[in-house]
């Protein structure tokens, strides 16, 4: 059986990529930021709470706030600012397409073009939500939106695909 999506790149699509990612390949180095954004966090933190006790409130003092209130946003927001940053940095056209899942491979067609992939050069499948996304490295991943199947269901493609890659799918 072939399943064929119709895969719509989008701030919802793009977020569950960027969380995937960062919950597989990424994840010892999404770990190692999230730590030391905690401790810049706590030391700014510390510093203001020093300053104002000490009442010696200063322009560096708001700074050190200010820097430690963005990096809270950032470590809360990380998955949708990256999906920000992908949806920028796409490809005119490739926003849209039509994905086709055979036996051998699968084939993705776009108003750029068509590529043909391999199952084997999948890293890691993640799940999340509607989302199914295929992670290849710590920079490239390809999501899929189980609800935009026009053909098969999303637990025999879920079955098909591990069949395939001999990839478990982690739900993150």
């Amino acid at each position: 059986m072939n399943f064929v999506f119709n895969t719509v790149y989008d701030m919802d699509s793009l977020t569950a990529m960027a969380r995937a990612v960062r919950k597989t390949t990424h994840k010892k180095r999404s770990k190692r930021s999230h730590i030391f954004g905690i401790i810049v966090v706590a030391l700014a933190v510390l510093l203001v709470a020093v300053s104002v006790l000490a009442d010696k409130f200063s322009f560096n003092t708001f700074v050190t706030a200010l820097a430690g209130i963005i990096i809270i946003m950032a470590l809360i927001f990380e998955d949708r600012l990256n999906a920000y940053i992908a949806l920028k940095r796409m490809i005119k056209g490739s926003e849209k397409g039509v994905v086709t899942f055979n036996d051998d491979n699968y084939v993705s067609s776009t108003e750029v073009g068509t590529t043909e992939f391999k199952y084997k050069n999948i890293e890691a499948i993640a799940k999340r939500g509607d989302y199914i996304v295929f992670v290849f490295s710590r920079r490239h991943a390809q999501v899929y939106d189980l609800t935009a199947m026009t053909n098969g269901t999303p637990k025999e493609f879920c079955k098909f695909i591990e069949k395939k890659t001999g990839l478990e799918i982690q739900k993150i």
